[in-house]
């Protein structure tokens, strides 16, 4: 490649904004969910139908009962008059709708809606707890239905068990030690304030205490707060918190302590992407967590996974198509971890982006909204196992980051563009199109081949698609000799161990089995495909999809995104 005078990378202008995390950073998850699948949706041929908070019981028989907020779509939260109510065999159904459960009885102490049902079973009786409104939004209704076979609900004829604010709601009840606790979404004062997790205590169901606050969240407000939804779960010395919306409305914050009464923002221990969050113990005792909401066309299920430590790993990164946040995705959830972004960059040495503005670039330090400058701007960056490295605006030079703030060192150039991954970098000469290997010192380079219409690299090697695109190349690792391994391929991805190919017709992605010329069809077709240590992910405008490892099975794990990248 040919050397010209060194130039330092020009100074960083401005800084990325980073959204600063509604959740409390989780280095690494001790909950954490599997994917969901939909089990009920109350639609009808003719009209959506939504479920918003819910809950579910079994009965004596054997039968599980789905209670839950519900309407017609779009979402009128102060229009939702009835509960719904549907029964299945399992939890995973098949469940039938029946017929609501309960409908607004405004002659019932001034009740406007229905809200929230929790139901628990105590001896021969089910009561159902419910957020029924009212006028007066700092002393919103807590009430309270009894039934003895799930069908037939009766009010407690002397009124709302209590009343609370701001817009209090989202009961739910549970035994400590030898009492009940009922835990709720309010505000710090009941005409607004800190948005908390309440919560009073009875010895039989109908009389309850005063009102405590287990968990105050830092934000401030009235009406709907990040603290919906709570749900306590008691687990050999533990007690772990649900509550949500948090990060998005889709999003669920899991906190734990070894007090009932007392959870902090420094507990929190997950996050699962799911609204109106219940965890579930089934028969066979496993546990399962649900999701529903606006616009969601019903009620989903994932497998509920408690880990007796924090799980870390690779994770994938995403941006949505206005580039509005950076998300990480463990494999269960996902997480906001900054944003705006213009580009990503990812790889076993970091996860790096740049600022849409100014296209500085950014380091994520590993806890959301935690970034550092790095400098900038750069035509281009890339990473590897070993470090980072960018292309100057000009493609005059190419340079690695010296890990320390914003110093770099000129390695090369002028280049086209560069390729990392494993321990290896690459760059293409602008005038020839050849490739060259950096050889882990200054200029040091070395000629491997080329031209090329593009080229992929993973811990096992670099691979070459053809200018023409009709193949798949691998350099064998000595001069400038490589071997056709497949194609035609309209692009090629790689990463971890694994390599893919677009077949230019179809669409469809195909994996490398790691023999010349055998590849298995893993499925498609998609927009865009990553790779990071694990997995092949794909997205589409359906959404972003994780490939099984095996076969033609995908999951969907996202909304449609403009990028992904694996990192750590």
């Amino acid at each position: 490649m040919r050397r010209i005078l060194l130039v330092s990378l020009a100074t960083l202008a401005a800084a990325l904004t980073c959204v600063p995390a509604k959740a409390s950073p989780v280095a690494g998850a001790w909950v954490t969910a599997g994917a969901f699948s939909k089990i009920y949706d109350p639609s009808t041929p003719t009209q959506q139908w939504y479920i918003n908070d819910h809950t579910f019981v079994r009965d004596d028989a054997g039968t599980w009962h789905m209670f839950g907020i519900t309407h017609a779509e779009p979402a009128d939260p102060v229009n939702e008059i009835e509960f719904a109510h549907a029964t299945a065999p399992s939890l995973g159904g098949p469940w039938t709708k029946q017929a609501p459960a309960l409908t607004v009885d405004r002659s019932y102490f001034g009740e406007t809606h229905l809200w929230a049902p929790h139901v628990i079973h105590v001896g021969g009786t089910y009561y159902m707890f419910y957020n029924g409104g009212g006028t007066d939004l700092t002393a919103t209704a807590i009430s309270l239905a009894t039934s003895t076979d799930l069908i037939h609900w009766t009010r407690l004829a002397s009124g709302p068990l209590f009343r609370d604010g701001y817009e209090a709601r989202d009961p739910m009840v549970t035994r400590v030690g030898d009492q009940w606790v009922m835990y709720y979404d309010a505000t710090s004062a009941p005409s607004g304030g800190d948005h908390v997790v309440a919560y009073r205590t009875s010895t039989d169901l109908i009389h309850w205490s005063g009102r405590n606050i287990a968990y105050t969240d830092p934000t401030t407000g009235d009406c709907c707060g990040n603290t919906e939804s709570p749900f306590v779960v008691h687990r050999g010395d533990w007690w772990y918190l649900f509550i949500g919306p948090r990060l998005d409305y889709s999003g669920t914050d899991v906190y734990r302590s070894r007090d009932p009464f007392h959870f902090a923002l420094a507990d929190a221990v997950g996050h699962i992407a799911s609204h109106a969050a219940e965890p579930v113990l089934d028969q066979n005792g496993a546990w399962w967590i649900s999701a529903a909401g606006w616009g969601r066309g019903g009620v989903y299920l994932a497998p509920l996974t408690w880990h007796d430590g924090p799980v870390s790993g690779p994770h994938l990164y995403a941006m949505p198509a206005d580039r509005s946040a950076v998300s990480r995705w463990d494999g269960s959830s996902w997480t906001v971890v900054g944003g705006p972004a213009g580009h990503l960059y990812g790889g076993g040495y970091g996860l790096f982006a740049t600022d849409p503005g100014t296209g500085d670039l950014y380091r994520y330090n590993g806890t959301p909204g935690n970034w550092s400058r790095v400098g900038g701007p750069g035509a281009s960056f890339a990473v590897n196992a070993d470090g980072l490295y960018a292309l100057a605006p000009d493609h005059s030079m190419v340079l690695r980051w010296t890990g320390s703030g914003t110093a770099w060192t000129r390695i090369g150039g002028p280049a086209a563009q560069i390729y990392a991954g494993g321990n290896d970098l690459f760059a293409t000469n602008p005038d020839t199109g050849d490739i060259y290997r950096y050889n882990g010192t200054p200029e040091n380079w070395t000629r491997i081949g080329g031209p090329g219409a593009s080229f992929a690299v993973n811990a096992n090697g670099l691979y070459g698609l053809t200018p023409d695109r009709s193949k798949v190349v691998e350099w064998t690792g000595n001069g400038t000799t490589w071997t056709q391994i497949g194609g035609p391929a309209s692009r090629i991805h790689a990463g971890g161990e694994d390599l893919f190919a677009t077949d230019p017709n179809t669409g469809d992605v195909y994996h490398y089995l790691g023999v010349e010329n055998t590849w298995a069809r893993a499925g498609g077709p998609g927009d865009v495909f990553t790779v990071n240590d694990t997995s092949l992910y794909g997205a589409s405008g359906a959404g972003l999809f994780a490939w099984s490892g095996d076969g033609t099975g995908w999951t969907r794990v996202g909304d449609p995104v403009s990028e992904v990248v694996g990192g750590p």
